[in-house]
């Protein structure tokens, strides 16, 4: 009986001095500093109390848009969309594309900007 009291006072002890795992509660945030605050140029309701800064059009500098040339699949396309059927490209190098194609039976040479998305001229063969 001694023999059973005394593994059992081990056990307790030996549970009773082992280390506890301690929990962090650490909360970690890291963010990217902008002048005036993030929720001043963005409309996050999560990170800013359900609600954001909208910008007034004048104080707003949006972001540049990038128009560089346009493929000369892209140009046919466009041609076809503006009703010309039976499209051949003779040149695609350069600034001007130059395409032979049908219109209402008329067949014309179609020079196209590749730069300005338009045609630039159009003459009758």
């Amino acid at each position: 009986m001694l023999r059973k009291f005394l593994m059992a006072a081990g056990l307790a002890a030996a549970f009773s001095l082992s280390p506890q795992v301690a929990e962090a509660k650490v909360k970690v945030h890291i963010d990217i500093w902008q002048p005036g605050g993030y929720c001043y140029y963005n409309h996050d309701p999560f990170r800013c109390g359900g609600y954001g800064y909208y910008p007034r059009p004048g104080y707003f500098v949006p972001h540049p848009v990038y128009r560089g040339k346009v493929s000369c699949g892209a140009a046919q396309w466009k041609l076809r969309n503006q009703g010309y059927k039976q499209i051949n490209a003779t040149d695609c190098g350069g600034r001007s594309y130059a395409f032979i194609a049908r219109k209402n039976g008329v067949k014309y040479r179609i020079k196209f900007d590749s730069y300005r998305n338009r045609i630039t001229s159009r003459q009758p063969i």
